[in-house]
């Protein structure tokens, strides 16, 4: 573990850190044509590879009253690798930079031969330390090891990426032979089948020259092509992705003719932008010095983006709406120099030359879906997708069916494996989030088949790039599978009586005595609870026996018995028209219970009693709260 989440704490409260000055580039140069939306564009976090090692480049602020040095900090500078990384990460904020993409720097969590399993502890700390000041991590340079790919998808998952790979194709097997680059082919696709099917993503990998370059090219059925182009042909689609570093790129294709030519480079790189399309997931915006764009370029050639010579401009205009993420890179070299290198400078001028007019970018992350057996309900098995607006404009979701949809491709079955999965609910639809704003989208996993991948993606139809608008969802099912018969239960309160109404045969005048009867019903019901009452609804003398005119002086006693109430007390009724007197109640639904209903009535000696029958209509229901 790395133990450096008080070393943070200690960074953020001691670094007064300065970004008042403007860059000192005010505006996108024609090189790099329309630019790349805020949203999507970055650095990769190597341009600081010396800085987070040993400070290197590291601008403090000088003492007052003089004016702060543009990009400083101060009073003191961080000293660890991690109070670095705070520092990096406050100074890319503030310079409107959203996405960083990772290397192995010091100290890292992520797996190596040393520690197989990363520190997935440590990995949460950086992602906390991301979220802090809005960075995202879509991707980083690890590793293509397949004994460690597992380990490798669990500590992307946790810091966010959506694919998954190494900077370069060499853990895979390299281009250095046309057998090692046909090996390379197969062991990507293994991997990226692998990444994909646990919900993470494809696998890439990066270039540096070689693999554009001449030594590097095989004739493939008969035509010459370069290493780079083999895999990327011998690779599937679904699995594998590439991340074209264009200064790199352009380097090794100058070199497919001799002397080597700069604009065959250029042209080379342009082609495989057009040919593999949305398979580029990303670039890194590698600038070159004019006279150093040869087959064995190297750092020092490198420049700030716009005052190099490629031509970045036709690149990026066939990148739109197919690739996702844009990377600023200038590979470090001494601070100073010819060039005045320091890569706070470098990366503040390079993120004003990248940044696109303003747009939205919908940002959301891949899900894996749990595994549940084939039947299970969409609703019982779902994961919500939490979609930000991570451009600098509005992003908008029209009202059409097609706003949100699932899809899935022919090979991994089409609309038998789109069915696989079902929008259970979304707060989306018709929305127009603001920077920063979010919605939901939940979607259920609901396999029809047993022991299957099931491979998909949440399509949606925004505003915003293409490429930014798919979303990868996968789950496996279990070898069990689900079935539910069944069917409906209607609300039932059935109250019966059986036999003859009851009576207390004859009164006799002059004598106290109580007189009793009974009735016997039988009761059903299907709800939650219920409950038997009774009511007079007469007008006459409530509560009490009647004969014509005449009412006896004491008001009619009634209960309700039953196996579970078999001593009920008897209650007097109301003497209220239309009042209820409760007497009996039930927890549950029963099915066709024995009640006996009592009735008690009083005489006393003195009572004036008319010749005639004494008697009373009255109403037993059955109700209930929860039908």
């Amino acid at each position: 573990m790395w133990g450096h989440r008080k070393v943070w704490v200690a960074a953020a409260t001691a670094l007064t850190f300065m970004a008042t000055a403007a860059s000192a580039q005010a505006q996108r140069p024609a090189s790099l044509g329309e630019g790349a939306p805020v949203g999507q564009s970055g650095i990769q976090l190597y341009n600081f590879s010396s800085y987070l090692s040993n400070g290197a480049g590291e601008i403090l602020c000088p003492a007052s009253p003089a004016p702060p040095t543009p990009y400083c900090v101060g009073p003191t500078a961080p000293t660890t690798t991690m109070a670095r990384m705070e520092r990096v990460f406050a100074f890319l904020q503030s310079r409107g930079v959203k996405n960083v993409e990772l290397y192995g720097y010091p100290g890292n969590p992520f797996p190596s031969a040393g520690s197989p399993n990363g520190n997935p502890q440590a990995a949460l700390e950086l992602r906390a330390l991301g979220d802090k000041y809005g960075i995202r991590f879509p991707g980083r340079h690890g590793s293509l090891n397949e004994a460690r790919w597992d380990a490798e998808i669990a500590i992307s998952r946790i810091l966010g990426q959506d694919h998954i790979g190494e900077s370069g194709p060499g853990g895979a097997g390299g281009v250095g032979s046309y057998q090692a680059t046909l090996t390379t082919a197969v062991q990507l696709n293994k991997l990226g089948k692998r990444s994909v099917e646990m919900g993470l993503g494809p696998a890439y990998f990066h270039n540096h020259a070689a693999e554009f370059g001449a030594t590097s090219r095989f004739m493939d059925n008969g035509v010459l092509k370069s290493g780079w182009e083999i895999v990327m042909e011998r690779t599937d689609p679904r699995w594998v992705v590439a991340q074209i570093d264009i200064g790199w790129a352009v380097c090794g294709g100058s070199g497919h003719v001799v002397p080597s030519d700069p604009a065959v480079g250029t042209a080379y790189v342009q082609r495989m932008i057009d040919k593999f399309g949305p398979r580029v997931i990303s670039f890194h915006v590698k600038d070159m010095a004019a006279d150093g764009i040869r087959p064995n370029c190297g750092n020092p050639e490198q420049r700030v983006l716009g005052q190099g010579a490629i031509n970045f401009a036709p690149m990026l205009a066939s990148a739109k709406n197919e690739t996702k993420y844009y990377f600023a890179e200038r590979d470090p070299v001494a601070i100073g120099g010819p060039t005045n290198f320091n890569p706070f400078n470098n990366t503040a001028d390079s993120a004003v030359a990248l940044k696109g007019d303003p747009a939205p970018t919908l940002k959301a992350a891949p899900q894996l879906l749990p595994s549940v057996a084939a039947g299970t309900a969409a609703a019982a098995n779902q994961r919500a997708i939490n979609v930000l607006n991570d451009g600098d404009a509005p992003l908008t979701f029209g009202t059409a069916a097609n706003v949100i949809q699932i899809q899935a491709d022919a090979a991994d079955g089409g609309t038998a494996t789109a069915g696989d999965f079902a929008i259970v609910s979304e707060t989306c639809r018709g929305k127009s989030l603001a920077p920063g704003e979010t919605c939901v989208v939940n979607v259920g996993f609901k396999p029809t088949r047993t022991n299957t991948v099931s491979v998909a993606r949440v399509q949606f139809n925004t505003n915003s790039d293409d490429a930014m608008d798919r979303v990868l969802i996968a789950g496996q099912s279990t070898g069990d599978a689900t079935s539910t018969p069944g069917g409906t239960v209607p609300t039932v309160l059935s109250l019966s009586f059986a036999g003859t109404a009851p009576g207390f045969g004859a009164f006799v005048p002059a004598v106290a005595r109580t007189y009793e009867a009974a009735a016997s019903a039988v009761i059903t019901h299907t709800a939650g609870d219920a409950s038997l009452s009774v009511t007079d609804a007469g007008a006459q003398a409530p509560g009490h026996l009647t004969n014509g005119t005449f009412s006896l002086p004491q008001p009619l006693n009634v209960r309700a018995t039953n196996a579970a109430n078999p001593a009920s007390a008897f209650a007097a009724l109301a003497e209220t028209t239309g009042a209820t007197t409760p007497l009996l109640t039930y927890s549950g639904p029963t099915t066709a219970d024995a009640v006996t209903v009592g009735f008690r009535q009083a005489i006393g000696a003195t009572d004036v009693l008319r010749a005639g029958t004494y008697s009373k209509t009255l109403t037993f229901a059955l109700s209930t709260t929860t039908p």
